[in-house]
């Protein structure tokens, strides 16, 4: 079976997908994605994360959601179109929202994975990533799983702010970054009250979640103005003198 960046299978992420941390993780995302989703106006929105069944969508007013299907999904052949991360099938500026719920941290490139988002953008498209957060306790965790074949801890996380550079310099808006899941994956006595422990400790800027959710806005590149000569004339008595005019014969 053909694997993918960090030797990323579909094995390894239909194994991660029947775990309940994995379904809790997925349930709270679900809401905050939808929340986002039902406030941007658009046409065509394109969907590539890990859920098999990204219901959330629906909140969404556009008129064209479709899903794709990444190299660790092939064997499930949920989405519309299955690609490669680094090479869109799409035109440029097709795109009027694209939704990355994972997509990054299950990416080889990530890097090359926004920059493809970007291409297929229209201006002043949206995008919305929700990944892991590696400067976190979940992070902590990872680093102590270095060895581990399994999801999540086989992920590759990109962190905010590194995300926030990238699509700065693809000249993007940065209008929202929200820390999520700071209780996941642990479980306080039970799932409800782990879920409404995550929901107000959502977006606290004093702790760093085990996830985020990240909107930036595709701006139109600017004109760059031509400056004034730095010289001037200020002596308003300096003019050119006219041609002499012919004087009529006679």
């Amino acid at each position: 079976m053909a694997q993918y960046g960090n030797r990323i299978g579909f094995r390894h992420y239909q194994s991660w997908l029947q775990r309940p941390s994995a379904q809790r993780l997925l349930a709270m995302e679900a809401g905050w994605l939808g929340d986002w989703l039902g406030q941007l106006d658009g046409e065509h929105l394109l969907y590539a994360g890990v859920d098999a069944e990204p219901r959330f969508l629906r909140h969404s007013p556009m008129s064209h959601r479709f899903t794709v299907d990444l190299p660790w999904q092939a064997d499930a052949c949920r989405g519309a179109v299955q690609m490669q991360p680094e090479a869109w099938p799409f035109m440029d500026q097709s795109l009027d929202l694209v939704v990355l719920q994972h997509a990054l941290d299950l990416s080889r490139r990530p890097h090359q994975v926004v920059r493809e988002a970007s291409r297929c953008l229209v201006s002043s498209g949206y995008m919305i990533v929700v990944g892991f957060n590696p400067w976190s306790l979940w992070g902590a965790q990872r680093w102590l799983r270095t060895f581990s074949s399994e999801l999540p801890w086989l992920s590759n996380p990109v962190a905010a702010g590194r995300l926030t550079d990238w699509l700065t310099l693809l000249d993007f808006r940065i209008e929202s970054v929200q820390h999520l899941a700071h209780l996941w994956p642990l479980k306080l006595f039970s799932e409800s009250l782990s879920r409404r422990v995550d929901r107000v400790l959502m977006g606290h800027r004093g702790l760093p979640g085990n996830a985020y959710l990240l909107v930036a806005r595709k701006t139109i590149a600017g004109v760059t103005r031509i400056r004034a000569p730095r010289w001037r004339v200020t002596d308003n008595t300096f003019t050119i003198p006219a041609p002499a005019g012919r004087q009529p014969l006679g």
